[in-house]
C-alpha cells in the first residue's frame, strides 16, 4: 500500500486530461448512499426485525420482487428525495466535465441517476446499465461503443426495476455472470474506489483483474484486509467521505457546481419562466458532434476543424488545410467515422493561421458550437475537443496568458494574436476548438509541445478572427511572414 494525499490525487485526474489519458474507473458503494441521506444497514435490520447481517438475509430471501419494492421503496431514496446532494451534485458536474466515463456502483438507489438527470446530462450523454435487467451477453456491445460517452453500471440491481441482488448467495450470483464481459471493459485501466470496503471478493476479483492502480479512498482508514496490497494507492483523509470528497474535487478542479435548490424546483422555475431556445452546443456529446477530422491525400484525419452555430460554417485552420484549398475539396471525417466532403467558402489570408471557412454539408445536422469573441483570462478553464491525430477527445487546462509580443513558430515565423494554454495536444491537434466553461468558442489551436509532462500549447483567439466570419471589413493586413506550418 502506497499513501496518497488528497492533493496527490486531484494533481493524477487533472494530468490524466492533460495528457489524454483515459479517467480512472470509479466504483461507488454503500458509503456514498449512506453519507447522501440513505439509511445504514442498522436502519435496515431494524425495520425488518433482525439482529444483524445473516439473520437479514434469511428474511429478504424469502420475499419476491414485487414484495422488496414495496418494503425498500422508501428506505432507498433520502428523506428529502427532491433534493440532489452536495456529493452527488459535484459527481455529475465531473462526469459531464469528462473527469471520469466509467462507474460500477453497488448501489441500488436512484442518487446518482436523479444528479445526472439534474446536472441536464440527456440520456444521450450517459448509458444505465442495471445488471440483472441487462442480458450479461449484451454488455459487450454497449460497454464498446462510444456513445453515449459516460456508462453505469449498478451491480447489484435496481429499485425501480425492481431486480435487487440483497443476499450474499444474490450478489455472487449476479457478478459471476456479469464479470466475464466486464473484464475487457475494464482491462489496463486503473480505479478509484469511494465509499466502498472491496471486501467482496468478487468486486475485489474484477478490480485486480484490470491490472491497473487502484486508489481507495476513506475518511479514516484503510480496512485490514487491504493493508497489504502493494499496487493500492491509499488517500485517507477527512475530506474522502463521499459527500465531501467530490465537492472538494470540483473546487480543485474548476468544475462548476449546479445550485443547491431542489431538482423540482429547478424545473418548476424554468417552466414558469421564458425558456430561451439554446444556441449551439450544450452538453459534452454535442462538442464532440461538432468537431471534424480534415483528411489529408492519404485519407486518415490530419487536423480538427469545428461546425459554429451561427454563422453556420465549418472553420478550419487556413496552415493545415493550404493544400487541399487549391482543390476546394476539404474532406471530413464526423462521429462514426461518417465522411464528408464540404466546398471552401472563404479564406482569411491576413494571418498565417487565419480561418479557412467551409459551406455545412446538408448531412450534417449537429447543433454546432457558439462563438465568443471576448478576450480569455489568465485562469479561466478550458477545454480542446480534438477529432484528429493519436489523441483524441477533450483536453483541458487553465489559460497561463494572453500573449501581448509575437511568437515564433517554426516554421512560420513571428504570429501574433496568441493565448498560451497549460494543455497537452498532439500532432491532429490544430484547428481544434478552444472553448469554455459555456460552451462558447474562445480560438482554435495553432501549436502546441509534443511533451505530456509540460504540457503548453497555443491558440489563436476568436478575438482576432471573429470580425472575418461574421462577415466584417477587414482590418488592415498584419506584416506577419508568410506561412509555412507545424
Amino acid at each position: 500500500m502506497v499513501p496518497r494525499s488528497f492533493p496527490d490525487r486531484v494533481k493524477d485526474l487533472s494530468m490524466r486530461r492533460a495528457v489524454g489519458d483515459k479517467p480512472p474507473v470509479l466504483l461507488l458503494g454503500a458509503g456514498a448512499s449512506v453519507d447522501a441521506g440513505i439509511g445504514a444497514m442498522d436502519e435496515l435490520f431494524q425495520f425488518f426485525g433482525c439482529a444483524d447481517f445473516d439473520a437479514f438475509c434469511q428474511k429478504i430471501g424469502q420475499t419476491t420482487a414485487t414484495e422488496r419494492y414495496r418494503y425498500l421503496a422508501e428506505f432507498l431514496q433520502t428523506r428529502k428525495p427532491a433534493e440532489v446532494s452536495a456529493g452527488y451534485r459535484a459527481l455529475a458536474a465531473l462526469c459531464a466535465q469528462n473527469y471520469f466515463d466509467f462507474v460500477l456502483t453497488t448501489n441500488m438507489d436512484p442518487l446518482l441517476d436523479d444528479a445526472l438527470a439534474a446536472a441536464r446530462l440527456w440520456r444521450r450523454d450517459y448509458l444505465l446499465i442495471v445488471n440483472g435487467v441487462i442480458r450479461p451477453d449484451r454488455l459487450e456491445l454497449l460497454l464498446r461503443g462510444q456513445s453515449p460517452r459516460v456508462k453505469i453500471v449498478k451491480l447489484h440491481g435496481d429499485l425501480f426495476q425492481r431486480f435487487m441482488a440483497w443476499t450474499v448467495e444474490e450478489m455472487d450470483e449476479f457478478l459471476v455472470e456479469v464479470s466475464p464481459y466486464l473484464k475487457p471493459a475494464v482491462a489496463g485501466r486503473d480505479f478509484l474506489v469511494v465509499g466502498y470496503s472491496l471486501r467482496d471478493a468478487r468486486v475485489r476479483e474484477l478490480v485486480d483483474s484490470a491490472g491497473g492502480d487502484v486508489w481507495f479512498t476513506h475518511p479514516k482508514a484503510v480496512p485490514d484486509h487491504l493493508a497489504n496490497r502493494q499496487s493500492m494507492r491509499a488517500v485517507v483523509a477527512p475530506e474522502c467521505a463521499f459527500e465531501a470528497f467530490f465537492p472538494a474535487l470540483a473546487e480543485a478542479l474548476q468544475v462548476a457546481v449546479d445550485d443547491e435548490r431542489p431538482a423540482t424546483l429547478r424545473r418548476e422555475t424554468r417552466a414558469l419562466a421564458p425558456t430561451p431556445t439554446p444556441t449551439g452546443a450544450q452538453t459534452m456529446d454535442d462538442l464532440m458532434s461538432a468537431v471534424f477530422g480534415v483528411v489529408g491525400p492519404g485519407g486518415a484525419p490530419v487536423a480538427t476543424a469545428f461546425l459554429l452555430a451561427e454563422p453556420r460554417v465549418i472553420v478550419c485552420n487556413r496552415f493545415d488545410v493550404a493544400a487541399l484549398i487549391e482543390s476546394n475539396q476539404v474532406g471530413l471525417i464526423g462521429p462514426g467515422d461518417r465522411r464528408f466532403k464540404a466546398r471552401v467558402s472563404r479564406v482569411n489570408t491576413e494571418h498565417p493561421f487565419g480561418p479557412t471557412l467551409l459551406d455545412v454539408p446538408p448531412e450534417i445536422q449537429a447543433a454546432g458550437l457558439r462563438l465568443d469573441a471576448s478576450q480569455p483570462q489568465a485562469g479561466d478553464f478550458v477545454q480542446v475537443a480534438v477529432a484528429a491525430g493519436e489523441k483524441t477527445g477533450i483536453g483541458s487546462g487553465p489559460v497561463i496568458r494572453i500573449e501581448k509580443h509575437a511568437i515564433s513558430i517554426e516554421p512560420v515565423g513571428n504570429v501574433a494574436g496568441l493565448v498560451s494554454l497549460e494543455c497537452y495536444v498532439a500532432p491532429g491537434a490544430c484547428g481544434g476548438p478552444v472553448v469554455d466553461g459555456s460552451m462558447a468558442v474562445r480560438g482554435y489551436i495553432v501549436a502546441g509541445t509534443s511533451d505530456p509532462d509540460q504540457p503548453y500549447s497555443l491558440a489563436y483567439a476568436s478575438s482576432q478572427w471573429d470580425g472575418f466570419v461574421q462577415g466584417k471589413k477587414p482590418a488592415k493586413p498584419s506584416r506577419h511572414r508568410p506561412a509555412g506550418g507545424r
